[in-house]
């Protein structure tokens, strides 16, 4: 099994509080790896990414290309309107018909909301 995680990161780097996009990724990271589970982690990536110069195609290529490959996404909700890439990913996983468990803050968006499986 393959989980991917969506959530915010830009605004976290942005606001010089990246722990909030990092600490429930390491923590969801460490447990599925004790039951064998593979993740995608962007935050693992968003460092290297953002201090270089890139076609910026790139990224929703890279995005594409994993979610294809995860079996499930796993979305924490807080702040999610600062966040167009984690938008892009939870509509993808609509469109594929590929489950979301969201936890967080809750959304007032009945599009975002569509796209939440459980």
């Amino acid at each position: 099994m393959n989980i991917y995680e969506i959530g915010c990161l830009t605004k976290y780097h942005r606001d010089n509080e990246f722990y909030k996009g990092l600490n429930w990724r390491k923590e969801l990271d460490e447990w599925a790896e004790s039951y064998c589970i593979h993740t995608y982690n962007p935050a693992i990536v968003f460092l290297k990414e953002t201090n270089q110069t890139y076609n910026t195609k790139l990224c929703v290529d890279q995005n594409d290309y994993y979610i294809d490959k995860c079996d499930i996404a796993v979305a924490n909700l807080t702040d999610i309107e600062y966040s167009p890439g984690s938008i892009y990913e939870l509509v993808r996983f609509k469109e594929l018909r590929k489950p979301v468990i969201a936890f967080g803050q809750s959304h007032w968006s009945p599009h975002i909301n569509s796209c939440i499986s459980h």
